[in-house]
């Protein structure tokens, strides 16, 4: 599951909760600190997550936007080992203590999003427990120490699918963490599957979370979101957007004991240099849209009543609203100060919902992936008229195991989920055919240049296992060739011939992705290549490439 717990020390807290609280901006006489951390890796049984990391960077920058955080203050940590964690932590209690000896306090913020289970953190195939995160978060003497674990057990909800939830992290974390002055905000309560969302590109959680933050939580619109804010935009816009989900709703929960410490601020959206300011008519869902990253910076669903403000950057917005049958499309430009959302300058646009009679709600739209891979290929090269006017002349093949070798690239787009398009090159030599007489020593060899459209259909069958998952595929080139022959005369001087034709390849076998790293894997298979680009001097035209052995690895993204 996925929460986030604050721990308050009890020296030093009317400074932090009562100054900046007051003013709407963070206090610059405490010193701030931040390890922010994102794993996508799963451990056994777990799926690999897509948008953990992401969330870390996002989390790593609010703090330094809106936060008070300076960006040396901020160590963001990206896939580690329990060692590199550990290490990171023992840090910020080295920079702390030193803070402490010159009389200065310190804030420490925690935030982790990726795997656990009940009683500890996942980080990959190891992990480190809760017990062991509570004694060295919480050895640090920092006056106000806030820790966030966004923590999926079993991924985005495009993956749960017949998953079961392990034992409940959010009551064993809690009993774990538990301390005195502590508040734990979970994501999902009991046996909830927290989940992370394809078209926010991250968890539900995190994203609402960090909208919040951004200003959308402030209810009481002092410039600055409390704990307690951030708890009740978190709880309806998650349970809102979840709710909708195969999985089901997604409820956020909050434990508190922190009596007579005040309002605790953990973000100072009035800090921000631009703003989006939604309208107090405006009502609906809406999505804020950085139009330069084409990323979604902000989902939330608004009432009619209440002007909303999101702290954003300068720069080109889309803001999308949807209410009824209706979708209003506003494009605009924040500048410093910021802009708000004029109604009038919208333009509207009809849904019209398409389903199949007796069908459900439509899927959601496909998101294909892409590839990039090395090939290699190795195999005998064809037999024809032109090979058997070379052996007619007393030429003939060198090597112990004669074979033409060959690179190439292949970049790929997925199209649907088992169809790929794109195109691939290659280059190939051959042999060296020689012939040797009393007094004459005569060689040649050609090699072919290949540019092809390329597709391939890919199968793959059944969930990750130890040693990755398997799949077979069949694919197809068709395209260009360029064939150079190269001839060495008894005076050892080299020509070089030009030929230009087609490109023909084809095959099938088996592929793999790499257990260990998300993306990554290869094939290997049977290949054959047809190019009849190469002629002589007498009008045999060689058919270059035959049957090939062909291996590739790459990544897909």
């Amino acid at each position: 599951m996925k929460l986030l717990l604050l721990s308050l020390a009890a020296l030093g807290l009317g400074a932090a909760a009562a100054g900046p609280a007051a003013a709407g901006e963070p206090d610059s006489a405490v010193a701030t600190y931040a390890v922010v951390v994102g794993s996508n890796a799963g451990g056994p049984g777990q799926a690999t997550l897509k948008y953990a990391e992401d969330d870390a960077r996002r989390v790593a920058s609010l703090l330094v936007e809106l936060g008070g955080y300076t960006p040396d203050a901020v160590d963001v940590v990206v896939h580690p080992t329990p060692d590199q964690l550990r290490d990171r932590l023992a840090r910020i209690a080295t920079r702390v203590h030193a803070d402490l000896a010159a009389g200065r306090q310190a804030r420490v913020f925690f935030y982790y999003s990726g795997h656990a289970r009940a009683t500890a953190l996942d980080l990959g195939n190891q992990e480190l427990p809760l017990a062991e995160l509570r004694t060295r978060l919480f050895s640090v003497p920092a006056a106000l120490t806030v820790v966030v674990l966004d923590a999926c057990q079993s991924g985005a909800f495009s993956r749960v699918k017949g998953a079961a939830p392990a034992a409940d992290f959010s009551f064993n974390s809690r009993n774990q963490l538990a301390a005195t002055g502590i508040a734990v905000l979970a994501s999902s309560s009991g046996s909830e599957l927290s989940q992370e969302s394809e078209q926010l590109r991250s968890s539900y959680f995190t994203h609402h979370l960090l909208v919040g933050l951004r200003g959308a939580g402030d209810a009481n619109k002092d410039g600055q979101v409390s704990i307690d804010e951030a708890y009740r935009y978190a709880y309806h816009q998650t349970l809102l957007a979840t709710a909708e989900t195969a999985v089901g709703g997604q409820h956020v929960s909050l434990e508190v004991d922190l009596k007579g410490h005040g309002e605790i601020p953990l973000a100072f959206p009035r800090a921000a240099t631009s703003a989006i300011e939604l309208p107090s008519a405006l009502e609906g869902k809406t999505l804020v849209e950085d139009r330069t990253a084409r990323a979604v910076l902000a989902e939330t669903y608004t009432a009619a009543g209440a002007a909303v403000r999101i702290a954003v950057a300068p720069g080109d917005y889309q803001v999308l609203v949807r209410a009824g049958a209706q979708l209003r499309r506003c494009q605009l430009t924040a500048g410093p100060g910021g802009v708000a959302v004029d109604l009038s300058r919208c333009s509207t646009e009809t849904i019209v919902a398409t389903a199949a009679k007796g069908a459900g709600a439509p899927a959601p739209a496909f998101e294909g992936k892409q590839t990039f891979e090395l090939m290699l290929f190795a195999g005998p090269e064809r037999r024809d008229g032109y090979t058997d006017t070379l052996m007619n002349f007393g030429y003939t093949e060198q090597g112990l195991i004669p074979l033409s070798r060959g690179l190439g690239g292949i970049y790929l787009r997925q199209l649907t989920p088992d169809l790929w398009l794109g195109g691939a090159a290659s280059y190939e030599v051959s042999p060296e055919w020689r012939r040797t007489d009393s007094d004459t020593s005569l060689a040649t060899d050609w090699s072919t240049s290949r540019a092809m459209a390329y597709g391939r259909a890919v199968k793959m069958a059944g969930d990750r296992g130890f040693l990755g998952t398997f799949g077979v595929y069949a694919q197809a080139g068709l395209g260009l060739a360029l064939a150079r022959s190269h001839f060495k005369d008894v005076d050892d001087r080299w020509t070089t011939d030009t030929d230009l034709g087609v490109a023909f390849t084809a095959g099938a076998g088996l592929k793999m992705e790499s257990p260990w790293f998300e993306g990554w894997g290869g094939t290997i298979g049977y290949d054959f290549a047809w190019s009849p680009s190469l002629t002589n001097d007498i009008g045999d035209r060689h058919a270059s490439g035959g049957h090939r052995l062909q291996f590739s690895f790459g990544v897909s993204f």
